[in-house]
């Protein structure tokens, strides 16, 4: 007989497999399945544990597919009815709400508000409403290891965009009692905002974010045990009702508390939890909390499959199971700080691969905060905050003196936190994990909890080493490649280029382009596209910078990565006059100079002593042999630099050109490509610039020409894979001819 209590784990576990494949493609398809045929022979599942087991796969396969898009033609303004869910988002510049119709069917709203704008009294959750404007589509990423904002909403159903230019072009009427609901909780929110101190709260999000132990609060769903708990012990002290009414009471309470909290999977998670446990603890036969975590983990996937790909979700189950799975190790440990360490450690473990996932890199150090912080924000500032919030209301005034006494407290122990966090701080940069080491490293860190339960430490030790070790092979794997990169990647209107050697033997980027000169936020670029993309890819060292010039759009993030990454040297031309991004670490160099980074060569072609008396014509001339193709940048040169290089170099072999000034018409002139002759060429342009780059004459002489072309605003991020003498082309965002 089919016996699955204690097993609701497996089934769980499979029902996410499957959804994890079914989000994958090529290769990652074959490897999964691969490990979980070997976890079945490992393990020597029964043959119908196995068929449910590869049945719940085929599930999770099927339910959780990606939903395919059913996006409204974008050539003309669109009319659409729907009604108001509760997913509103007010900010200080935009309105952003979500409408479904009939059918199901979800668009997002966006309404760009004017200055002091307040939210329009008719939109309101549970509104029908008609809405005309542009229907668009999300803004997609454009370059490898930068968030996609189209895929996050496509992951929740929403695939496109109406956006609204005056408020009469949303016209609602009526509201659900959800509304009422969602207007007293943001009055609640008001008035603890009110009585609470702001350093209450913006201390400990920013601290937890800085030193990575945002699972302490955000996933883990802490506060509802230690609310729940202190009711019940509350209730049981005071002997005006029963053990039996106190759980009833705090039941019906669940619902509403997660309401107020704003009903996050780890606040539903853990509401569930303490729900379920209450209503079966005076049933003689229990049931394994493994058991009702899983079971709780498929009616969310079953009811709503977005969440499959909410990282709160993962974060929040992935912490608890872990959890569970340490009850039975921390038996082995009597000492307090042994068992937090223990607890710590298993929470770090268990999302470590998913968070390289997401966000590349790992504090390594953080464990040992874990063995501090946590107690800490458990017996203390959870409980401290909820004894404010209970007397904010009962009385005010003594609420003021309370959190002032607490924030006095906080920032002494805060302090000394983050002092040490400082002697502790130092980042792994892992890059972009893929998700078959995702599946491999959670099987050995499941394996690893089992052998550790058993209390086999020299067995424990290799497992662990084991679970160590799929990060370390994805680390080493650049260095054991023969294939480099060259990676041009689309950051608007301005140009960056990062070279991979192959076997890592160097790392070398061609100018660090910033925002425009009027956005407010300078270090846009470098935190969305340049950054990003090198954590992704395991970078945590660049062995070469150049600067062509000290235009915004080629040098205005390069303060911002030399603060992050380590950048050993920064080239500059002699007439380089920023000097604030440079730390002691940059270099003037000039035409006839050979620069090695490792063993690989770059020629400097310009400037030479004489002064142009303008940054463009100033730019940097490098020539390198890359991938066995010879590379020709030029910065922002116009034609008469052109014409110079080409009298000085009459014999230089170009394959292919970075064209200079963005494809301006004062740059790439009909003598420099017949005298180079380039079969391809590189265009850095953003979609739809002001200065309408590429300009058609300089397309068109590339054409004319034969030379190929790849240009940014088109085709996103471009990249060249390459070994020693070949490589291959490929571009970030799929061909599309109208955009050509």
């Amino acid at each position: 007989m089919l016996n699955l209590k204690g097993n609701w784990h497996i089934l769980a576990i499979a029902f996410v497999l499957g959804g994890v494949l079914s989000n994958q493609e090529g290769l990652a398809v074959y490897l999964i399945l691969i490990l979980l045929m070997a976890w079945l022979f490992i393990y020597r599942f029964h043959f119908l544990h196995s068929t449910l087991l590869l049945l719940f796969v085929f599930i999770g396969y099927t339910y959780l597919s990606p939903i395919s898009p059913n996006v409204l033609s974008h050539s003309s303004p669109a009319k659409w009815e729907g009604i108001i869910t509760p997913e509103i988002k007010n900010t200080e510049h935009t309105l952003s709400l979500i409408l479904k119709d009939k059918s199901g069917d979800k668009k997002q709203i966006r309404y760009i508000k004017k200055d002091d704008e307040d939210i329009h009294p008719q939109w309101k959750v549970g509104a029908t409403c008609i809405v005309e404007g542009n229907v668009e589509p999300f803004e997609a990423a454009r370059n490898p290891g930068q968030f996609d904002y189209q895929s996050y909403m496509g992951r929740m159903g929403i695939f496109s965009q109406v956006i609204i230019k005056e408020p009469s072009n949303l016209t609602c009427e009526g509201e659900s009692w959800m509304n009422q609901l969602l207007e007293s909780r943001e009055i609640l929110k008001g008035k603890v905002k009110t009585n609470v101190s702001d350093y209450t709260f913006s201390s400990i999000v920013d601290w937890f974010r800085e030193f990575n132990l945002s699972h302490i609060l955000a996933i883990s769903g802490l506060h509802v045990g230690l609310t729940i708990g202190g009711l019940y012990w509350l209730f049981f002290r005071s002997g005006l009702i029963t053990k039996r009414q106190s759980k009833f009471i705090l039941v019906v309470f669940l619902p509403v508390y997660m309401f107020l909290s704003g009903g996050a999977p780890s606040v539903m998670r853990a509401g569930l939890m303490a729900g379920v446990l209450m209503l079966t603890g005076s049933f003689q036969r229990k049931f394994p909390l493994t058991d009702i975590l899983s079971i709780i983990c498929l009616l969310f996937l079953f009811l709503s499959p977005s969440y499959f790909h909410h990282i709160g979700f993962q974060f929040s189950f992935l912490v608890t199971f872990s959890l569970l799975l340490t009850i039975p190790i921390l038996k082995h440990y009597t000492n307090t700080w042994m068992q937090s360490a223990v607890i710590g450690l298993t929470s770090q473990l268990s999302i470590l691969a998913l968070q390289v996932h997401y966000f590349y890199e790992f504090q390594p150090f953080s464990l040992w905060m874990n063995m501090i912080a946590v107690p800490y924000f458990s017996f203390f500032v959870i409980p401290g905050l909820m004894v404010i919030l209970v007397v904010s209301f009962l009385y005010p005034p003594f609420s003021s003196f309370l959190s002032s006494l607490f924030q006095d407290v906080h920032e002494i122990v805060l302090s000394y936190m983050i002092h040490i966090s400082e002697c502790l701080d130092f980042l792994w940069v892992i890059g972009e994990i893929s998700m078959p080491y995702v599946v491999l490293y959670t099987l050995c860190f499941i394996q690893m909890m089992r052998i550790w339960e058993k209390g086999e430490k020299w067995k424990t030790f290799l497992a662990s080493c084991a679970v160590v070790g799929v990060f370390i092979v994805w680390c080493l794997s650049p260095y054991l490649s023969e294939k480099g990169t060259l990676t041009m990647l689309d950051v608007g209107q301005g140009d960056s280029f990062i070279i991979e050697l192959p076997y890592r033997r160097g790392i070398v980027m061609v100018d660090a382009a910033g925002p425009p000169v009027y956005a407010s936020n300078k270090e846009r670029t470098a935190e969305d596209v340049i950054l990003p993309y090198l954590k992704s890819k395991g970078i945590h060292r660049i062995d070469a910078m150049f600067i062509t010039h000290d235009d915004t759009d080629h040098s205005g993030s390069a303060p911002y990565i030399v603060d992050d990454i380590d950048v050993h040297r920064i080239y500059v031309s002699p007439y380089h006059k920023e000097e604030y991004h440079v730390a002691g670490k940059a270099e003037r160099i000039k035409a006839g100079q050979k620069l090695l980074v490792g063993d690989h060569a770059f020629d400097v072609l310009h400037p030479s002593d004489v002064d142009h008396k303008d940054s463009n014509e100033n730019s940097l001339v490098l020539h390198s042999i890359i991938g066995g193709k010879q590379w020709l940048f030029t910065g922002d040169i116009s034609k008469r630099i052109e014409q110079g290089i080409v009298e000085h170099y009459p014999s230089l072999k170009v394959d292919v050109l970075k064209v200079a000034h963005h494809g301006s018409h004062t740059s790439t002139s009909d003598e420099l490509l017949k005298a180079f002759q380039p079969r391809l060429a590189m265009i850095t342009a953003g979609v739809n610039n002001r200065y309408g780059h590429p300009h058609q004459d300089v397309t068109d002489r590339l054409h004319e020409n034969g030379v190929l072309l790849l240009q940014t605003n088109h085709h996103g991020a471009v990249q060249y894979i390459f070994s020693e003498q070949t490589g291959t082309f490929s571009t970030f965002l799929p061909y599309n001819a109208s955009r050509e």
